[in-house]
């Protein structure tokens, strides 16, 4: 079983009742309001209840195998139910070529404050949706980030992860994939560990949707899954939807907190017609790693648009997957639901009500996230969106039995467009939930990391580089140790361009001694050869604006270690290359008139 944050209190005195601060209440906020207590007189009640078609005595024995956290026996009921599962539908190919794996050089690594980090240089795709980037924090420690590209030469569709070792100082390509006649829609990004003490048995899960064509109509899913050092990838296409439909949307989520090797994923995306009336949400579930997934319709007989997913760890997992909605109750009314069904496969779903509005008032785009904790903790939920282009959140402390309503997240005069939202597992030292958003004019990002009900303060501005007003930012939480800090991506202005940026990003670089030198230098870095990470010494006599760069043996640039001003002194820089293959690289000192590049080796 994997590692999780194990507390000795139970937390059970507060499951009928929630206690918020007051921080983030305002004059339209409520406070435990009953999970039914919105529901619209214009909008269709579905509690779908049908009779599951899995055995009661293998229920039963999956909930005893959860409550044990018993991983071999968790493998073999759930093998047993999947027979109950409709049989997967065998793919069929499409006219577009098969996705193929680039396998690129890493990319120029970034530099820190004052200045955010460049991850990639490029446009940022947009068409078929916002959702173009996803932030994860990995178990082993690393951050990753996935970019949807466009306009690359030769290619219709390209998606690149990138990955960091260190905090989000530097970054690098694990893998990318192309395809010259396919175009790729939004994506969701999983991270998740198969071995509880190996990190290098960590894989990134990418699902995304393709279509031939522009409009994305008849669009598709497919799924990359690759291992952290960008081997072992496979792509699987995961079927169609019926003829004239198309999928959108796409957002996943699992129950890896909890398990290893026993490890389900899920996603849940969007079907609608290719005109855009709703379908239903599909509902995919794979228990071996993606080799095979199954699915069905969840029709909750409403048109439901931007689900968002999150698991919920519970004993039975009669409702642990929960799905948060954008519903369109009519053209003037937009409310928030969370849709609850089961994370073995099955139509059965029932909603949480959670907004009631009037005519004129449209929540829209919501992004879920729940706390995973152990199974006994009461599940802490946060939803973010905006409310009339203002951002809310809403929340509850008791896995949803009741909710605080139409919580601050921004102020009044914020319009806004999009929202995000993440959490940690670590409730010591609170911080654990953030959440960000972009003003509507693309300018400024604010992000907030506390507590539901006091989100902390507002961080106004954050990005250093203009940002676009046509995609959401991304967020996640940093943790070193016991120790959380806030981080997020987004893209700048065109859509183009990815930049990240970290709370006390390390810099790796630190003065040493007190003498002021006479002259430039630069000496040769220890230890040489090296493996994984080196150390750079070099001196300067005047205050000026210093860059230590490292490029490759083709000359391209593949690091910068310092780019800033710097007052006189002697100084040293770590550089970590984990990310990077054994070979010959040079760094360079740039100061003022003063240019000297020494070679190092990397020995892996």
């Amino acid at each position: 079983m994997k590692q999780i944050y194990i507390f000795t209190f139970i937390i059970v005195m507060l499951a009928g009742f929630n206690v918020f601060a007051q921080t983030d209440i305002g004059p339209d906020s409520k406070q435990n309001m009953s999970n039914d207590w919105g529901k619209s007189a214009n909008e269709v009640v579905n509690q779908s209840q049908e009779k599951s078609h899995i055995p009661d005595y293998l229920i039963e024995q999956y909930k005893n195998a959860k409550l044990s956290r018993n991983n071999e026996e968790k493998l073999r009921v759930g093998q047993e139910i999947e027979k109950y599962l409709d049989k997967v539908v065998p793919v069929i190919e499409k006219p577009e070529e098969r996705t193929r794996v680039v396998h690129e050089n890493a990319p120029f690594q970034g530099d820190w404050n004052p200045t955010d980090i460049t991850v990639y240089t490029g446009d940022v795709a947009y068409q078929s949706s916002y959702r173009q980037l996803d932030l994860k924090k990995g178990e082993d420690g690393n951050m990753y980030l996935a970019v949807n590209r466009r306009n690359v030469s030769g290619s219709n569709g390209y998606i690149s992860i990138y990955r960091s070792s260190n905090g989000g100082l530097t970054w690098s390509t694990v893998i990318s994939i192309s395809n010259t006649t396919a175009y790729f829609g939004s994506l969701t990004m999983l991270v998740e560990k198969r071995h509880a003490t190996i990190d290098d048995s960590t894989r990134i899960i990418v699902y995304y949707t393709r279509s031939g064509a522009t409009t994305f109509n008849d669009a598709y899913i497919e799924c990359l899954t690759v291992k952290r050092n960008g081997t072992g990838y496979v792509i699987y296409n995961l079927g169609a939807p019926a003829a004239g439909n198309k999928y959108e949307f796409p957002s996943a989520c699992s129950d890896g907190m909890y398990w290893d090797v026993a490890t389900y994923l899920h996603l849940v995306v969007r079907e609608a017609t290719n005109a855009g009336a709703q379908v239903g949400l599909r509902h995919y579930l794979t228990q071996n790693w993606c080799v095979s997934h199954t699915n069905i319709l969840i029709n909750t007989s409403n048109p439901d648009y931007y689900p968002s997913a999150a698991y919920c760890e519970k004993g039975t997992g009669n409702d642990s997957i929960y799905i948060a909605v954008e519903r369109r109750v009519s053209a003037t009314e937009y409310e928030i639901r969370a849709i609850i069904t089961c994370e073995w496969l099955t139509s059965n779903n029932y909603a949480y009500y959670i907004t009631a509005a009037t005519s004129g008032t449209k929540y829209e785009k919501p992004c879920i996230t729940v706390q995973q904790q152990q199974a006994n903790v009461a599940r802490k939920i946060l939803i973010t969106c905006t409310k009339n282009n203002i951002g809310r959140y809403h929340s509850s402390s008791n896995g949803g039995s009741t909710w605080g309503v139409d919580y601050a997240l921004g102020g009044a005069n914020f319009l806004s467009d999009f929202t995000w939202c993440n959490s940690d597992s670590l409730t010591a030292g609170d911080g654990y939930f953030i959440a960000c958003y972009v003003d509507q004019n693309g300018d400024s990002i604010t992000l907030r990391r506390g507590i539901i009900g006091n989100l902390g303060a507002y961080n106004y501005k954050i990005n250093k580089i203009m940002s676009t007003g046509t995609l959401a930012p991304v967020c996640a939480i940093y943790k070193s140790g016991a120790t959380k800090y806030s981080a997020y991506a987004y893209a700048g202005q065109g859509p183009a361009n990815v930049y990240y940026n970290q709370e006390h990003l390390p810099t790796y670089i630190s003065p040493v001694g007190s003498n002021i030198p006479d002259k430039y230098s630069i000496e040769q870095n220890y230890p040489n050869p090296f493996n994984p990470s080196t150390t750079i010494r070099f001196d300067i006599p005047e205050n000026k604006f210093v860059k230590l760069f490292v490029y490759d043996m083709l000359g391209r640039k593949v690091a910068e270690l310092v780019n800033e001003e710097l007052n006189a002194g002697n100084y040293e820089v770590k550089w970590d290359a984990s990310a990077f293959t054994s070979g010959v690289y040079f760094y360079k000192l740039q100061s003022g008139n003063f240019e000297e590049t020494k070679r190092m080796l990397l020995i892996k």
